[in-house]
């Protein structure tokens, strides 16, 4: 794995305008963060020191944990006396872990990762730039917990599957004089923004408003379950007498996917997987779908048209932001990957 540095190009910069250089021991004892210290980041900051005490960061390390550690350490700073040519003060803030004799980094092998989404690739293999990081801690067996966004893409949605897809890695565990330990990994991603460009778009709603893909909106509601069985269960259990709406209620996660009550609202075919567009234009008639039916991420769905209606073309930028979405969650495809190299 290449250093953050090369990851993410953020080097360590000293602007024309960064001012003169003042030395450490003008500020307070420098304190390595709790959590820096968990994922083992490095790096260095350049903080400025403004007339007013306010400060500034002219130079990151690559990390926003340090870099706001560097600011603080910036407020406790005394300069004895103002800099020779009037400029500003400057700071660099060096963060250095204590050498551990014996100890291997925690390391990724791109290829032992599942890649489901085709917008999001790994530069090590794919080549683009970087654009989205994760870091992440490993435990002793290589398995991933707790990933964090280091480097937003910008799309909350990418940021989220960019996170999925670490969490389904596995990694060589850190080791210490031999025996493994808990790491920490830093993973360079490439969101390929030009999927979801404006004439990608644009491509989509036209596929979308094809009078060819279905003459109807469909306004539907579903429950997600693990398991063909319980599916099958939940939709017996429906059609027995009980509540769609509660179950649905039960079944979520947090208060406004409660309130929600697995309302999806209008869609037309053409937003949907193929085999689920298929089994709802089968159907076509409000009602609980008589079996569940798998997404394209996993899973099962009980569905319920609750409405329908003649199909409306609603226009361009009215759907952008729904357009935008169907895009970066697109899955349907197969990335074929390097073998790993022993």
């Amino acid at each position: 794995m290449l250093r953050l540095g090369a990851l993410l190009a953020l080097s360590v910069m000293a602007s024309a305008a960064s001012g003169a250089d003042l030395p450490l021991s003008a500020c307070a004892a420098q304190t390595y963060p709790a959590e820096a210290l968990r994922y083992r980041m490095e790096g260095a900051t350049r903080v400025q020191l403004g007339a007013d005490k306010a400060a500034r960061v002219i130079g990151e390390s690559g990390y926003a944990v340090l870099d706001r550690a560097s600011l603080a350490l910036a407020a406790t700073c005394k300069p004895a006396r103002a800099s020779e040519d009037g400029s500003p003060w400057v700071i660099t803030v060096p963060w250095k872990l204590p050498v551990q004799a014996g100890y291997t980094a925690a390391r990724l092998a791109a290829e032992r990762c599942t890649r489901r989404n085709k917008l999001i690739r790994f530069p090590e293999l794919d080549g683009p730039p970087p654009n989205v990081t994760v870091r992440v801690l490993v435990w002793t067996d290589g398995a991933p917990y707790t990933p964090k966004i280091e480097l937003s893409s910008g799309e909350p949605l990418v940021d989220k599957q960019a996170i999925d897809i670490v969490e389904n890695c596995r990694f060589d565990p850190a080791t210490l004089a031999g025996a493994a330990v808990e790491g920490a990994v830093l993973v360079p991603l490439a969101f390929d923004t030009a999927g979801v460009s404006d004439e990608k778009m644009r491509a989509a709603y036209k596929r979308m408003t094809d009078p060819l893909v279905g003459k109807k909106d469909y306004k539907l509601a579903q429950i997600r379950y693990a398991s063909e069985t319980e599916a099958t269960r939940v939709i017996g259990e429906i059609n027995g007498g009980a509540s769609f709406a509660e179950i649905a209620r039960t079944r979520a996660k947090t208060p406004n996917e409660a309130k929600l009550e697995g309302k999806l609202g209008w869609m037309r075919l053409a937003q949907m997987d193929k085999s689920v567009a298929e089994s709802i234009d089968a159907h076509g008639v409000p009602g609980l779908l008589p079996k569940p039916l798998r997404g394209h991420s996993g899973g099962w769905h009980v569905i319920e048209i609750q409405q329908t209606r003649p199909a409306e073309s609603a226009g361009y930028d009215q759907i952008k932001t729904e357009l935008k979405r169907k895009l970066i969650e697109e899955r349907d495809i197969v990335v074929q990957q390097p073998p790993a190299v022993n």
